[in-house]
């Protein structure tokens, strides 16, 4: 369950993002824990057809050529796909993980609360939170409070500047 927000809540969430945005902060992901049914970013069809298809292809192949060509052809299948296209399949989840937790605070808690996330520090291996035991905000607070501030872009200073000129 999700408490209400504050700002104060929201100004580490925007830190978050500063810092995922600046690679200040890399996400990585515990496969095996956030990739299963019932993740907010799971999608069973990327888990099913990458082993559904050579499977089927060599049943068909086992149907129409014979069996040790159908096997044989199933069993490259399965080890091409399970090297090959695990690799790009990873890197999707971890695509959709990295939208998730920057698209809004609420969404972040739920994927955070979920499990399988780890944030490390780009610069410090050693330093690192992993989720759901960690706390998100603690870590972003103690190594990147200096993104909480919100800095004025170039325009914001100017029309401070001619403000502050007209009054």
């Amino acid at each position: 369950m999700i408490k209400r927000v504050n700002k104060a809540d929201l100004l580490v969430f925007k830190a978050l993002q500063r810092a995922l945005a600046n690679d200040k902060i890399h996400l990585c992901l515990i496969s095996s824990k956030i990739n299963i049914p019932g993740s907010p970013i799971y999608n069973p069809w990327e888990s099913m057809l990458p082993i559904l298809c050579p499977v089927l292809l060599g049943l068909i192949l086992i149907w129409a050529v014979g069996i040790l060509t159908g096997v044989i052809l199933m069993s490259l299948g399965v080890f091409l796909t399970s090297n090959l296209i695990h690799k790009k399949l990873e890197h999707r989840l971890l695509d959709r993980a990295l939208k998730t937790i920057s698209s809004d605070y609420k969404s972040c808690c739920e994927l955070w609360n979920y499990g399988g996330l780890v944030l490390v520090k780009s610069d410090d291996k050693q330093r690192g939170c992993i989720s759901p035991e960690g706390d998100w905000k603690e870590f972003v607070v103690r190594y990147f409070a200096d993104l909480m501030v919100d800095k004025p872009t170039e325009n914001q200073a100017e029309e401070t500047v001619a403000d502050e000129k007209a009054a």
